[in-house]
C-alpha cells in the first residue's frame, strides 16, 4: 500500500517520494504536494525574476543619472514631446534610437546631425526641439536595455560644446597635486572617444576667441570616433556648410569629411517656429 501524507501548506493528502543521497533517505518536495510544490517554485521564480529586473533598473536608472542628461531633459523623451511638430525628424530620431545596438558594441552604426539655420519665422534656429530628440534618443536606448545574456549597459555621454571646452581648460590650472587626482585632458577625450555612444548639443552656439582650440579638440573627438567606428549626435544652429567652417580651417576638411561619413551623408533639418515660444 503507497504511503499517504499530509502536506505541510494544505488540508491535501498526497504520495510523497523521496530519493537516496550518500545513504540519506531525502523526501522531496519539503512535505508539499504536487500544486503546492509548484505553486513554491513559481513564487521562487517569480521572486528572482522580480530582482533581477529590480537590479537591471538600479543600472539603468544609475547609467541615465550619469551619462550627462541635462536635468530639463531627465524627464523629456519621446512620449513629452509634441505631436505634430517636426514629425519626419521625430521619425528618423525613433528609427535611430529603436535600431542602435543594445545588444553589441555600436561598431559600425551611423551618426546623426540634427541642425537648423533659421528661417523667416525664425532666424535662429532655437528651439526646436533639436536638444529633446538627441537626449530622447539616448533615454530610448537606455530603456530598451533589458540585461539579457549578460550584455553590459550601453555607457552614453551627453555635454553641450561650451561644457566639453571648460572641462578641458580647467586641466590647464590643475596644481601638481591636482594632475595626480583628476582627469587629464587625455583621460576626458579618451573617455569620449571610446562610450557606446556620444551626444554634443549645441555646437558652435558659443564663439570663442580661440578657433584653433576648439577645432583641436573636436578633432581629436571626431578622429578618436571615427577610428573606433562609433557614433556620434551633434545638433547645432548651422547648416552643413557652417558645421564645415567651425570644424576646419580651409582648406582642410579633416573633421568635417570623417563626421560626414559617420552619418553616411545624411542629416535632419529642424528649421521651424520655436518650440519653446509656441
Amino acid at each position: 500500500m503507497a504511503e499517504v501524507g499530509k502536506c505541510s501548506q494544505c488540508p491535501n493528502e498526497y504520495e510523497p517520494r523521496y530519493y537516496d543521497v550518500l545513504g540519506s533517505h531525502i523526501l522531496v518536495g519539503q512535505g508539499l504536494c504536487p500544486d503546492c510544490a509548484q505553486k513554491a517554485y513559481d513564487d521562487e521564480v517569480a521572486k528572482e525574476k522580480a530582482a533581477q529586473q529590480a537590479s537591471i533598473m538600479g543600472v539603468r536608472r544609475q547609467r541615465r543619472q550619469d551619462c550627462g542628461i541635462p536635468t530639463k531633459f531627465m524627464n523629456q523623451d519621446f512620449s513629452t514631446f509634441e505631436k505634430g511638430w517636426q514629425d519626419k525628424a521625430f521619425k528618423l530620431c525613433w528609427e535611430y534610437a529603436e535600431a542602435f545596438p543594445v545588444d553589441r558594441r555600436p561598431t559600425g552604426y551611423r551618426s546623426l546631425y540634427l541642425w537648423a539655420s533659421g528661417n523667416k519665422d525664425n532666424p535662429s534656429g532655437n528651439g526646436t526641439g533639436k536638444s529633446h530628440l538627441s537626449y530622447a534618443i539616448a533615454h530610448r536606448i537606455l530603456d530598451r536595455w533589458t540585461g539579457e545574456n549578460d550584455k553590459a549597459c550601453p555607457r552614453i555621454i551627453c555635454l553641450r560644446e561650451q561644457e566639453l571646452f571648460r572641462q578641458i581648460q580647467a586641466t590647464y590650472s590643475f596644481t601638481q597635486e591636482e594632475k595626480q587626482m583628476r582627469e587629464s585632458e587625455d583621460d576626458i577625450i579618451k573617455q569620449i572617444i571610446y562610450a557606446d555612444l556620444v551626444v554634443i548639443d549645441d555646437v558652435g552656439k558659443e564663439v570663442r576667441a580661440n578657433s584653433d582650440f576648439v577645432r583641436k579638440v573636436l578633432f581629436s573627438i571626431i578622429n578618436g570616433r571615427y577610428d573606433a567606428d562609433l557614433p556620434l549626435i551633434i545638433t547645432a544652429n548651422l547648416s552643413p556648410t557652417q558645421l564645415k567652417a567651425h570644424l576646419d580651417k580651409p582648406p582642410t576638411e579633416a573633421s568635417y569629411s570623417r563626421f560626414l561619413e559617420m552619418t553616411k551623408k545624411q542629416s535632419v533639418l529642424m528649421d521651424g517656429r520655436s518650440y519653446r515660444r509656441g
